[in-house]
């Protein structure tokens, strides 16, 4: 894999590398870039982006580790560790809402009220340059700071945007790459361009759908009557501060005069879309849906007729309406939304979205209702329209994953350029085969029709099969929250203290869950530990030091039938052919199982116990989709599963708890 990624990046090319856990793909990506890096004529910094910040513990741990091993005289490899502004900010404002924080730590830096901001900290960033820190660490420093003898908290975020352009490594969120106007901010506060980054994409399986999810935006009425009297309490904000103050008149009433224009034509805009969602509404009721497609030419006819009537002057064009709302800056109340952007922004964007994508079949449009708000709603079809760009300019890249299956695939997703050097690989694991076997339970699945009382109760004593011969704690997975309910919350595990995990699970509950499994066998307590593939639990959670002796995956994740899946099979169809199925459906749900079957092996001297519970994977349709070399021992009764489980226990009785 290092010879791989040398190869993709010195040569300005990619490299999609399925690489399971455990075999050190973090350190291997990262000796390549760093080797690129150190042998190129120009300044090239590694951007290492990750979508959980989970991740971002090991990849500063394995920098350190690669900076021990350096020579006396070698210069260490820096590293500045990002995440959010909210979750780095030391400033009191930080507990607030999310929308409340971002306009007040927007005005208090433009006022320069914030006094962390204000101060430059020159200590502070040569202390962050000469050895890598964890965002938590850098914090913190930052809390405590120090300048010439005085205590100077100094704002941790400012810092690490203000060195990132002189570290060898930024190790950040895919927002800040693969989500537009974060990345014109970021980069140019930064100093860096994007030809001049070497990119390392982590669980790059998760980014086809983190782009998908960072274009989704939803048009209401209320959202346009929301974002009309901010413009109006922003015009009497700006007309206020004209009187107080000798400025450009002319300038200001010329903004005052549009802003005029603006309520005006969002009052139009407001009574023209109610009238069309009516007119969709009975569409709807007529035809016993929930919801359909709508088009973007449609749409905008509706919008643009109403920008169009003219009141004290000529209407108005939507990219100027685009650009007045985002001038709009109003207080917002924490107690009437948990919105980060004000509704004007909001509008601005999804006004923007729709227009850029006029008559483009990378965008669908989707009217339903949400009790009895009626909406519509923006899905992108194509990620690889914003992720191409991306690919086509930086220097070189890396995307990795254990289960980034089949790598040719993503390719066609994120639309990596053809006209560079493309290499992809499946790396086998040295130690799984024995260390981490693979049992599938014949005639069971969570298939809807063959759902039933027999069923359950058939994936029920395998499971309870397993968890009786299985000396430590369980992980099982299924495919939505109302399953796990149903057969594993109203289930009897004698002998297990069950964690049943909820949907919106923060954070810092997860880790406190996994304190929980370290501390119950600390004190020989086991624990059935149950969630939902794509979720908290089946993604991303580094359980580290053995902490699971065996997972159980249930089912098929397949999402179910909506107009947004139809769109998106269809445009799959036009764009990848024989392989729209596969793409839109069944690889998707197969992926989400490969991760849960990866949670329990972190490293070589792990060992745990993997059981499926749905014999669609048996079937030609799906085993075909399997990775290379994945030999299944077949259970066809809970008694084979449990003999199987029993076997393997008797032959590794202990895993690796040695990080412990």
């Amino acid at each position: 894999m290092i010879e791989d990624a040398w190869t993709a990046l010195s040569s300005g090319g990619s490299l999609l590398a399925a690489a399971p856990t455990g075999i050190g793909k973090t350190a291997a990506a990262l000796s390549a870039a760093l080797d690129v890096q150190c042998s190129s004529s120009r300044k090239l910094t590694i951007f290492f982006l990750t979508g959980r910040q989970a991740q971002h513990r090991i990849v500063v741990e394995t920098v350190r580790r690669i900076n021990e091993r350096r020579g006396e005289h070698v210069p260490k490899v820096s590293l500045v560790d990002m995440i959010g502004q909210q979750g780095m900010c030391i400033n009191e404002i930080s507990e607030e809402f999310p929308a409340v924080f971002s306009k007040l730590c927007a005005s208090l830096r433009s006022t320069r009220k914030c006094i962390p901001y204000v101060r430059d900290s020159p200590g502070l960033q040569l202390r962050v340059l000469q050895d890598p820190l964890h965002v938590s660490e850098l914090v913190e420093l930052s809390r405590r700071h120090v300048e010439d003898g005085r205590p100077s908290p100094t704002c941790p975020w400012k810092v690490a945007r203000t060195v990132a352009g002189r570290a060898d490594i930024v190790l950040c969120d895919y927002n800040h790459l693969f989500h537009e106007r974060v990345r014109e901010v970021s980069l140019e506060a930064m100093g860096v361009s994007l030809d001049d980054i070497l990119l390392i994409v982590d669980e790059a399986h998760n980014l086809p759908d983190r782009i998908r999810r960072g274009m989704q935006r939803t048009l209401t009425t209320q959202l346009v009557r929301d974002a009309r009297l901010e413009v109006q309490e922003h015009r009497e904000q700006t007309q206020q501060e004209q009187e107080r103050r000798d400025g450009d008149l002319d300038a200001e009433q010329a903004l005052v005069g549009d802003l005029h224009r603006l309520e005006a034509a969002l009052e139009r805009m407001h009574r023209d879309l109610s009238a069309w969602y009516r007119v969709h509404d009975v569409t709807l009721t007529r035809g016993e849906q929930r919801e359909h497609e709508v088009t973007a030419v449609d749409m905008l006819q509706v919008i643009e007729g109403a920008l169009s009537e003219e009141v004290s002057g000529s209407g108005l064009q939507l990219p100027e309406v685009v650009r007045l709302l985002l001038t709009v800056e109003v207080e917002l109340d924490p107690e009437e939304t948990e919105e980060k952007d004000t509704a004007a922004t909001r509008l601005a964007e999804l006004l923007g979205l729709v227009h850029r994508f006029r008559g483009d079949a990378a965008l669908a449009l989707v009217f339903g209702r949400v009790g009895d708000t009626p909406r519509v709603t923006t899905h992108l079809l194509d990620p690889g329209v914003v992720a191409g760009p991306v690919f086509s300019e930086v220097h070189g890249s890396v995307l990795m994953s254990g289960t980034l299956y089949p790598p040719e695939m993503y390719s066609d997703l994120l639309a990596l350029p053809d006209d560079r050097e493309l290499l992809s690989n499946q790396y086998p694991s040295p130690f799984l085969s024995d260390r981490r076997p693979v049992a599938i339970a014949t005639q069971v699945t969570t298939l809807y029709g063959r759902r039933g009382e027999q069923n359950t109760k058939a994936i029920r004593e395998h499971l309870l099969a397993l968890l009786q011969e299985t000396p430590g704690h369980v992980a099982v997975f299924l495919p939505s929250y109302n399953l796990l309910e149903e057969i594993i919350g109203e289930g009897f595990w004698p002998g297990r203290r069950l964690l049943l995990e909820e949907r919106g699970w923060s954070k810092r509950r997860v880790d406190g869950l996994l304190r929980e499994l370290h501390l119950a066998r600390s004190t020989g307590e086991r624990v059935l530990l149950a969630g939902a593939f794509g979720a908290k639990l089946a993604e991303g959670i580094d359980y580290e030091a053995n902490l699971l002796d065996a997972v159980v995956c249930v089912g098929l994740p397949v999402a179910p039938p909506s107009v947004e899946s139809d769109a998106r099979k269809r445009y799959y169809g036009t764009r990848f052919g024989g392989n729209a199925y596969r793409y839109a459906v069944q690889q998707p749900a197969l992926n989400s199982v490969l991760q849960g079957m990866g949670r329990p092996i972190r490293k070589i001297g792990d060992r745990a116990f993997v059981l499926l519970l749905e014999d669609r994977l048996l079937t030609p349709n799906y085993a075909r989709l399997l990775p290379d070399g994945l030999d299944m021992l077949r259970c066809t009764s809970p008694e084979v599963t449990r003999r199987h489980v029993r076997r393997f226990f008797k032959r590794h009785p202990k895993g690796d708890h040695s990080s412990e």
